[in-house]
């Protein structure tokens, strides 16, 4: 059995990068603007800890530039969570920066204090839409960043955004391919939102940026999470997570923000492989689709919406969805009365 992971997460808020990309206000993405103390963080993660019950649990520095922060306050807080590791309270720490925030110099401090996962925030390997977006780097930074965390032995992921300025789904997959190509441990995959009090949110009220849709969002992002599932890559985050921040209407403006983001693109997954099933087979009696129980919501999709448009092509349907936990994972088993098929919905 998979072991389970808890995550104590603490942020760092924009701390560390100098830079102004045209859509981050990283204080409103993480919820947080001042500095925790050390007394703070060590309360933090003691509050977290006596409620985990995870077989690994993780301290992971998020929101910032890591590499960035002054180097003494990097030694503080990674002294923290190497005091945690020593005494056997957390297992692992990870921490996310930008890949020209990466040298000899800065992973010496972090072998030494034991960090295991080094999460860079790539967002595209273009770089006309690294350079709109003013992202301060270019590609060949990504590609010496990783090639030292190689040497260095870190586990690495790779974060992508879609719908950047001079972005376009051609683009975007291509990045993807590239990702792929450099085996990261992990991905995480966000659509680029218009936050207030960002370059981005000036461009669109210019006229000079279109946000892109929430379906289109959806649709490509499912593709690329494909991608990376069938070359045994996981994608551990799919969207950004709802806070008291970071909602349609509050400090977002535009952009295909959902607070279940993740569940979409999954069910228009689900969707994908239900519709090719119809095209080719399609429906005569009830059809009995077996799925993993983790994974049975995915088939109907939020508020049925996956019933409800393959009935509007495909005319009325009967389905029965049964949970099963021998279905793998990404899989759904279709009954007919004279007929079985296992589909894999990431092929």
């Amino acid at each position: 059995m998979k072991a389970s992971i808890g995550i104590i997460p603490i942020f760092i808020s924009h701390m560390g990068c100098k830079n102004d990309c045209v859509f981050c206000n990283q204080r409103k993405i993480t919820g947080v603007t001042d500095v925790m103390s050390m007394m703070d963080v060590s309360t933090h993660i003691e509050t977290y800890l006596e409620t985990m019950h995870f077989d690994q649990i993780e301290i992971a520095f998020y929101g910032g530039s890591f590499t960035g922060l002054d180097l003494n306050l990097q030694k503080e807080y990674l002294q923290i969570a190497k005091k945690y590791r020593d005494c056997g309270r957390i297992h692992k720490i990870r921490l996310s920066t930008r890949p020209d925030y990466i040298s000899v110099e800065v992973l010496e401090l972090l072998k030494f204090y034991e960090v295991d996962m080094v999460e860079l925030g790539c967002q595209s390997f273009h770089d006309d839409v690294l350079l709109k977006s003013k992202r301060g780097h270019d590609r060949t930074a990504i590609f010496t960043a990783i090639s030292l965390l190689k040497a260095y032995d870190f586990k690495f992921g790779i974060q992508l955004m879609y719908g950047l300025p001079g972005d376009s789904e051609t683009k975007f997959l291509e990045s993807v391919d590239e990702a792929i190509k450099l085996r990261p441990n992990c991905v995480r995959i966000y659509p680029a939102l218009v936050i207030k009090e960002t370059e981005l949110a000036e461009l669109s009220l210019g006229e000079h940026y279109s946000p892109i849709p929430l379906d289109e969002a959806v649709a490509v992002v499912a593709k690329a999470y494909k991608r990376f599932t069938v070359n045994d890559i996981p994608v551990i985050r799919l969207g950004l997570q709802k806070t008291d921040l970071i909602d349609l209407g509050a400090d977002i403006i535009a952009g295909p923000f959902h607070p279940a983001f993740g569940a979409l693109v999954m069910s228009f997954l689900f969707f994908d492989a239900l519709s090719n099933y119809l095209n080719q087979y399609g429906h005569h009696d009830e059809l009995k689709v077996l799925v993993n129980k983790s994974q049975a919501s995915f088939v109907s999709g939020q508020g049925k919406t996956n019933w409800i448009k393959l009935s509007e092509i495909y005319g009325e349907l009967k389905f029965r969805i049964i949970s099963d936990d021998s279905i793998p994972i990404h899989t759904i088993k279709i009954i007919s009365k004279n007929t079985t098929h296992s589909i894999d919905v990431m092929r």
